[in-house]
């Protein structure tokens, strides 16, 4: 049991330290391990790329079809005009996350399968497929964004056709938070008209402008290992009443084409997105710093601008040349509030940031007591991080994307080997037990073996010592006392003589102790001729009547089972010497259907087997006999003498 105890404890070690590497199952499947590896690679990939921003911080959700109880036999499609003809080289479908379902963070309503088509012509009677997944569902319960490469191709209009949509508690719909088309490091989708069939409108959250508002669930395109020091530059209405403004001085005049503003997502404080980000503001732009005639570029007039919550706010030009870009709050967030926040001022010409060569400005913040840097409005840092081009966001996500499908791909491959695994462990334990119990059940026999060599040894050794040395005594007592009795006469010689029978009978005895040991010298002893030799010796002086005496050959009786017949025969003969009385004793032995019946009889004077007590020879004959798996009979009368039956069963 030690032995097996060892072992256990080293095979479990040994499998402890792998498990550090790799886990204790790969030790029984080399594909379990390479798919581990494989996978903390992944996993290990998707890490460094950074947790996103995720999250609905708008209550414009996107663009959702009206929910059917059954599938529509139209096509659903959806479709982005786009201003003029020019090419793109990607196409981004955000996919529509859902307030109720922001912490599991899955994809609401993604179309199942549907295809992409490209057009100069808003009727599409002629098109170019740019993507088509019509044959199989598309599964993707991830909120990244679906990136489709579309290698330069020039058009007017974009259109989504849905050929089956997705299931919703038993109802069919599907639905879209963004579609962006990427030109450049510029979403040229932004602000297009959309135009669909089969839409809900449902305002804020489902509406068809939604789908090219720039606003999704994935927040500003941001790397947020790097956090700056502060959130966002604060601008404050001036002593004078003046609004608060803040902007850039490019240093030069360019031709802009894209402006946006990144609100401030409030950290400092207070988690808000679009924090101080003002109701009614305009963009201008102009060429000297006092912005005596400013062109617009953009302005809400009298209108509330909604909240961008944590988005960038994406405002495309004409085209106006200019120096000086600035933003003037015309209307605060609250009330009481006389300042505005943004966090960065990007101004895009020629697919080109050049607010980063800028140098900002400002109407002034109020006192503070650690004052904010103006260069925090073009320091390329919104608030939770450095800002990414927009192509490098899109390719960060379809990594994710990708990655995230890999690592469920593998994930359940990792799954699927580790009960492989686990069944071949089982194997193995059981047969690594099957083994060691094999190995202890050996040894222990072996130990049995050597153990009985070893009592052999010590029994042929003291038989041997008892033949020569008592042996020899005993010899050497009966010369002694024969030559003493043919010196001597009367009762003397009498007296020698008694010693000579007793020392000649103590040799007998002796001998058959040794034959039932099975000491070399005796190992030649026949049974019934051993059984001849102690009845004779044990009934001197009564008349002995052999029957019937068969012999029994060695093969039909164990070495063991002929001592308990001896041991029976001598003990039943020592019962007749002390208590029958008798004259006379019959014996009998014969075989019969494979049995030894063998039987002892005498004339003495018998008892009342009813009133009899059974003492100790008898409880041994019973004793001999269950050993023997026989039977053992006994029947006797008063003055009708006793007989002692044994039947054993042969090999």
């Amino acid at each position: 049991m030690k032995t097996l105890q060892a072992i256990c404890l080293l095979w479990m070690l040994g499998a402890s330290s792998v498990q550090a590497e790799s886990g204790w199952l790969g030790v029984f499947s080399s594909d379990l391990r390479h798919v581990r590896q494989e996978l903390q690679t992944k996993r290990h990939t998707l890490s460094a790329l950074g947790e996103p921003m995720v999250g609905q911080t708008v209550p414009e959700f996107g663009v959702q079809h009206n929910m059917v109880a059954t599938p529509p036999p139209e096509s659903p499609w959806v479709q982005v005009d786009l201003g003029v003809s020019q090419t793109f080289d990607h196409i981004a479908l955000v996919p529509a996350l859902v307030d109720f379902e922001a912490v599991s963070r899955t994809a609401y309503a993604f179309p199942r399968r549907f295809r992409l088509d490209a057009s100069d012509d808003a009727s599409f009677a002629t098109f170019t497929p740019l993507f088509v997944n019509t044959d199989e569902d598309f599964i993707h319960s991830s909120i990244a964004p679906v990136v489709l490469a579309t290698q330069g191709i020039k058009a007017r209009y974009v259109r989504l056709t849905v050929t089956k949509l997705a299931e919703v508690e038993g109802r069919w719909t599907f639905a879209l938070s963004e579609l962006m088309v990427m030109q450049g490091n510029r979403n040229i989708a932004i602000g297009g008209k959309v135009t669909a069939i089969g839409s809900t409108g449902l305002p804020p959250r489902w509406l068809l402008q939604n789908l090219t508002d720039g606003r999704t669930p994935l927040g500003p395109p941001i790397d947020r290992s790097s956090v700056p020091e502060f959130d966002a530059l604060f601008a404050s209405t001036t002593a004078d009443g003046s609004p608060a403004w803040m902007g850039i001085d490019l240093g030069k005049v360019v031709t802009i084409d894209e402006v946006r503003l990144y609100p401030l997502h409030a950290r400092q404080g207070a988690d808000v997105p679009g924090f101080r980000f003002p109701l009614q503001y305009r963009v201008e732009v102009s060429n000297d710093a006092n912005f005596s005639s400013p062109t617009i570029l953009f302005e809400t007039n009298s209108q509330d601008f909604s909240n961008p919550g944590n988005n960038p706010v994406t405002l495309r030009t004409q085209g106006q040349e200019g120096r000086f870009v600035r933003v003037v709050m015309e209307k605060p967030q609250m009330p009481t509030a006389i300042d505005l926040a943004i966090a960065e001022l990007e101004i895009y010409s020629s697919n080109v940031n050049v607010a980063h060569q800028g140098k900002a400005m400002s109407s002034g913040d109020r006192k503070r007591e650690v004052p904010r840097p103006l260069a925090l409005l073009n320091d390329g840092h919104a608030s939770y991080g450095r800002i990414l081009e927009l192509p490098v966001w899109l390719d960060q996500w379809e990594q994710r994307r990708v990655l995230q499908k890999q690592i469920g791909s593998l994930a359940g491959e990792e799954t699927r080997l580790g009960q492989m695994a686990q069944q071949r462990a089982w194997y193995s334990l059981c047969f690594s037990l099957g083994a060691i119990a094999v190995c202890i059940v050996l040894l222990m026999s072996q130990a049995r073996r050597r153990r009985a060599h070893e009592l052999e040894g010590l029994r042929q050794q003291l038989a041997r010592d008892l033949h020569d040395e008592i042996g020899s005594n005993l010899a050497g007592i009966a010369r002694l006392s024969e030559v003493a009795a043919s010196s001597s006469s009367g009762e003397a010689a009498l007296d020698w003589q008694e010693v000579r029978r007793i020392a000649s009978e103590s040799t007998d005895a002796m001998r058959e102790v040794l034959w039932l040991v099975g000491a070399r010298q005796e190992a030649g002893m026949e049974l019934m001729k051993s059984l001849q030799q102690v009845a004779n010796r044990m009934l001197v002086g009564k008349e002995v009547i052999w029957r019937e005496w068969c012999e029994v050959p060695s093969a039909d009786l164990p070495m063991e089972s002929r001592r308990h017949v001896f041991l029976f025969f001598k003990e039943a003969l020592a019962n007749i010497v002390r208590h029958s009385n008798a004259k006379r004793v019959e014996l009998t032995s014969i075989i019969r259907d494979r049995q030894l019946e063998l039987s002892l009889s005498d004339n003495g004077c018998g008892f009342d087997m009813t009133t009899a007590i059974a003492g100790t020879g008898l409880a041994s004959l019973r004793e001999r006999a269950k050993s023997l798996n026989g039977t053992f009979v006994l029947t006797s009368a008063p003055d009708k003498g006793t007989t002692i039956a044994l039947h054993i069963p042969l090999n």
